[in-house]
């Protein structure tokens, strides 16, 4: 996942400010900071006093390549490395960790420190996760001291239970770094476009059942499917995945696990149920679903005595899903072909009554490829969408079909 986001430079040109409180979880801080740098941000660093304790400024200063504003550093002759200026620089600011004392700090305005002068004189994008024992972020002052800060609008990403540096099992622990990263690019790229839209998208290859242990398939890898996914929840949606992804995604998609076929239209259609309005709702069906099927199977396994010398196994004509399913949504089929492919894809846009469909022709992007090259179709125009990474391609794609 981090070499899909490296590739992409989805966060080119931004500048983050990293704030840093005392926790023992300040080490992941520098984990969120390479990454964020890996996405293509500008990343300065801000310490309380007590941080300093757990970790020297000077290691965030030899990776950022940038000096980090401190209590001692602070100078009003050396641009950006005081409360004031820093605050005019960033694009966002995030806080990770914060502890439960800077939490409770916050919520009253107080601002003791360089970090929490910094944070207040700062007037965009906020976000604070936080870490700290159980019984102290889960304390009542704490509690409430959270939701004022949300309230303000101040984005929280909640920490998790897990066993704590105190020994102690419970919440507390800072969310994961991918986590923390995937949001502070919500917020960077949110397009209120794409705010109330619902989408849903397949992604990956149906597997089709022989017996207990054999399936037919195919090379499908879901990357397709996932950089959507990825991109739609970057630019605000709220968005479902059914199937099969090949990495970890935001906790706030909501993933539901298909194999068969019917699997895949059970959950789709479910989905279709929980939606209103087919202009706030679309639906990309990127997954490869088998065009047969066998025509029996087995609860156990087939064995070699059973079966003979030679295998004729027998198969039939699967549904077509992106046919039979209702339209309530604005569709997009995915098509792949090796050849002849716009007029195949042309004939499948009318065939299955969708809005539109995007064609993928393997002589250019052989399976499992972390490039693809589209051709955006719908019954009035062509586009053809330049190879690229798919998730830079995924939002062009996106751009696209919220013009439907």
């Amino acid at each position: 996942m981090i070499e899909i986001l490296q590739k992409s430079q989805i966060l080119k040109d931004k500048k983050i400010i990293l704030g840093v409180s005392a926790s023992i979880s300040i080490y992941k801080s520098i984990e969120v900071m390479r990454l964020l740098q890996k996405c293509g941000a500008s990343v300065r660093v801000v310490m309380s006093d007590r941080a300093r304790e757990f970790v020297s400024p000077i290691i965030f200063e030899s990776l950022s390549g940038n000096l980090v504003l401190t209590k001692d550093s602070q100078s009003w002759s050396n641009p950006l490395l005081n409360h004031i200026e820093i605050a005019k620089w960033g694009d966002v600011f995030l806080l990770a960790p914060i502890s439960a004392n800077s939490i409770n700090k916050l919520s009253y305005g107080f601002s003791d420190n360089v970090l929490l002068e910094s944070f207040l004189a700062f007037k965009g994008k906020k976000i604070i996760a936080p870490s700290a024992n159980t019984n102290m972020i889960e304390n009542k002052i704490t509690q409430e001291s959270l939701v004022k800060l949300e309230s303000i609008g101040v984005e929280i990403i909640s920490p998790q239970s897990k066993e704590l540096a105190c020994k102690m099992v419970g919440n507390g622990a800072l969310s994961d770094v991918l986590e923390i990263v995937y949001r502070t690019i919500r917020i960077l790229l949110l397009d209120l476009s794409f705010v109330n839209k619902n989408i849903c998208i397949s992604a990956g290859g149906s597997k089709e059942c022989i017996d207990s242990v054999r399936y037919i398939s195919n090379f499908s890898s879901g990357k397709m499917g996932s950089s959507i996914a990825l991109a739609a929840y970057f630019l605000g949606a709220r968005v479902s995945v059914v199937g099969d992804i090949p990495f970890i995604i935001p906790q706030d998609i909501l993933l539901h696990k298909a194999k068969s076929t019917n699997e895949y239209l059970s959950h789709i259609e479910k989905w279709q149920h929980t939606i209103d309005n087919k202009k706030d709702s679309i639906l990309f069906m990127c997954a490869a679903i088998s065009d047969y099927v066998p025509l029996s199977t087995s609860d156990a396994k087939l064995k070699k005595s059973e079966i003979g010398k030679e295998w004729n196994l027998k198969l039939k004509e699967n549904i077509d899903i992106l046919k039979s399913i209702l339209k309530s949504q604005i569709t997009i089929g995915f098509k792949l072909e090796s050849s002849n492919g716009l007029i195949s894809a042309t004939n499948a846009l009318s065939e299955k009554n969708i809005d539109a469909i995007c064609l993928n022709e393997m002589s250019n992007n052989p399976l499992n490829s972390d490039d693809n090259e589209i051709i955006f179709i719908t019954k009035d125009k062509n586009i053809k969408l330049n190879k690229d990474n798919k998730l830079s391609l995924a939002f062009r794609i996106l751009n696209e079909a919220i013009k439907l």
